[in-house]
């Protein structure tokens, strides 16, 4: 028995022993003071980012937000009602104002419950050790990185205070779909700011972030619902409500069931300002409108983007149907590139007019065959006409005809960039090795809806837009007949299905562009340019407040009637003649600099244009 006693003693010295040196190695290791190699020193950079918030103004000067140095939203924990942080507190860490970086109590009590019921599920975290682990960690559970997570935790905790840990922590959180900080959940889900938010709305977040899938109170509101009210309760419970609060906040919330985001919109501008305030064109009324249109085809099996900006490419709106950073995001552009690096390059430099032949007919340049969607080629046919029905192989001839260097040269000056691969005639159809974004698609436009910009002549910019308005009325954008404006769109794919599609329209004062998406796989089959994004921008279009009158003709360009028949017939431009038949006439707009077969100046006398000369067409 003595023997027994003596193991046993032996045991539980040898246990206590180890325990205190297993505690001090941990106190040593976790020391912030103490330095360590292999274990990280404190930077407080990271934290101090994210509280660097900049304000972004409206354009009636009005604040409509502050964006964190990390690029998301950002709530002033000031400015928070003082129940919303409790709804927190109430089911993450009670405690929090009792303890330190580490709360011993619960450690010791979530490990007595795992070992009464055999498993390791109790979180003992603190809302400072959730803080450094969202922030400076990566989310793989080992011992190492929860000595990393403790040893940061006690720097933070000597560096801030408990009300900056909490206003750092609540702008840090994951809510599920790619939605970062209070912030962002708070316009997300219930259409305010945080600020605003209620006792009720505040306890349905706090449930989201234990299991943001399994909590999302739109794909899940029956779990939502239910850990909502558990955190109600435990509010009560600690006295951070009274029961005639407690009565209100168990009421059900009603969480907003769009997944519309504007945060786009202060991504761009974010990206394009370093100042502490940034001042924009938002007009709020022109994003709500954009906002509806989408969310009216809201789809979260791709991603979609609307932007809007003015003649001057001032962006004014823009939103999404994801909550990931994709301002900025480049893809391939497809047919939209068309009249940017095809068609306005050759009006500028004279090789065509809108009713120059062109030649639609499998053709192969140099190894490089085009086809046009569905394989069917027409013919001989206008240049406008070519525009309006994007076909392929006339596309490419113009490119090759300017010269791709010349075309590249021509469209940076409209603000796309090339990489140094980008040297093909694919380039004519969008086969771009780096993309370009929605915006700058949208400010290349904007330059020709606002006549040209000193980037293009006046009678290129009109001549351009009088063909994309063919293209609106009866062509791939034909949703938009009888708006009044021009558009062209654009569908990126292969034979197995779509990646991209694209509307781009614009009147004489707004330019609006519309970009689907599939990050992963495909597009469904039946999306593509001239169906869901042309009949988005016609749903923005169709408001009052984007309404503008007639594109502004040049007293330079002028209205000829040619002869019908020799156009379709003979592939000639040739001024109608007395003797030709009314049905056969044929209205053509020319800049007067660009008449057929002529040389002329600005003097010219207008209407006198019986004899003027064939235009020459070509082919290959």
């Amino acid at each position: 028995m003595n023997v027994i006693r003596k193991i046993l003693r032996t045991i539980v010295a040898a246990a206590i022993i180890s325990g205190i040196v297993l505690f001090c190695t941990a106190i040593i290791l976790t020391d912030p003071d103490v330095k360590i190699d292999g274990l990280p020193e404190f930077d407080a950079a990271p934290l101090e980012r994210i509280a660097e918030t900049r304000e972004i103004y409206d354009a009636d000067g009005t604040i409509v937000c502050k964006i964190g140095g990390n690029g998301r939203l950002y709530a002033d924990y000031s400015e928070l009602d003082q129940k919303t942080p409790y709804a927190f507190l109430s089911i993450e860490d009670s405690r929090f104002y009792e303890h330190g970086a580490v709360d011993f109590r619960r450690i010791i009590k979530a490990a007595a419950t795992d070992i009464a019921v055999g498993s390791a599920k109790e979180g003992a975290s603190t809302i400072t050790q959730q803080l450094v682990k969202n922030t400076y960690l990566s989310p793989k559970k080992t011992i190492m990185r929860k000595i990393k997570e403790i040893r940061l935790a006690r720097a933070v905790e000597k560096t801030l205070n408990k009300n900056e840990i909490l206003g750092l922590y609540l702008n840090s959180l994951y809510f599920g779909n790619n939605i970062y900080g209070i912030e962002t959940a708070a316009r997300r889900y219930f259409g305010k700011t945080a600020s605003e938010l209620s006792v009720g709305e505040s306890a349905l977040l706090a449930a989201i972030i234990n299991n943001p899938g399994k909590y999302d109170p739109i794909s899940h509101p029956e779990a939502a619902e239910s850990r909502r009210k558990l955190v109600v309760r435990r509010m009560r419970e600690l006295g951070y409500i009274d029961d005639a609060e407690y009565e209100n906040a168990v009421l059900p919330v009603c969480p907003v069931s769009t997944r519309i985001n504007c945060n786009v919109f202060y991504g761009y501008v974010e990206k394009e300002s370093n100042a502490d305030r940034i001042y924009t064109s938002l007009d709020r009324n022109i994003q709500s409108i954009a906002e509806a249109a989408l969310s009216g085809f809201e789809n979260s099996e791709f991603v979609t983007k609307v932007v809007v900006v003015d003649r001057d490419g001032k962006l004014i709106a823009a939103a999404s149907n994801t909550f990931s950073d994709i301002a900025g995001l480049k893809r391939s552009p497809g047919s939209t590139i068309k009249p940017l690096i095809c068609y306005a390059p050759a009006l500028e430099n004279k090789l065509i007019t809108p009713v120059t032949p062109l030649l639609d007919a499998q053709t192969d340049f140099d190894g490089y065959a085009p086809k046009n969607y569905p394989n069917k080629f027409h013919g001989w046919i206008t240049a406008d006409k070519a525009l309006s029905l994007s076909l392929n192989v006339p596309a490419v001839k113009l490119l090759d005809m300017n010269g791709i260097d010349k075309a590249k040269t021509f469209c940076r000056r409209l603000g796309l960039d090339f990489s140094d691969s980008d040297n093909g005639l694919a380039l004519a159809l969008g086969g771009m090795t780096d993309g370009v974004d929605l915006l700058t698609l949208c400010r290349a436009y904007s330059a020709i809806s606002a006549g040209g910009k000193n980037i293009m002549s006046k009678e290129t910019a009109y001549l351009l837009t009088s063909m994309l308005q063919k293209c609106a009325e009866n062509g791939t954008a034909k949703a938009l007949g009888g708006l009044g404006v021009a558009a062209k769109t654009g569908t990126v794919g292969s034979s197995v299905g779509n990646t991209d599609a694209y509307c781009i329209a614009y009147n004489d004062k707004y330019t609006v562009g519309v970009w689907c998406g599939a990050t992963e796989g495909l597009l469904p089959s039946e999306i593509t340019g001239g169906e869901l994004p042309t009949r988005i921008c016609a749903e923005i279009f169709k408001h009052s407040a984007l309404k503008s009158g007639a594109f502004r003709k040049p007293n330079t360009v002028v209205t000829v009637e040619i002869d019908g028949v020799e156009l379709e017939k003979n592939h000639r431009v040739v001024a109608a003649s007395s003797s030709t038949m009314p049905k056969d006439r044929v209205q053509a707009e020319f800049s007067i600099y660009n008449m057929p077969g002529r040389n002329v100046g600005e003097d010219l006398s207008f209407g006198k244009y019986e004899n003027f000369d064939v235009v020459d067409s070509f082919t290959y």
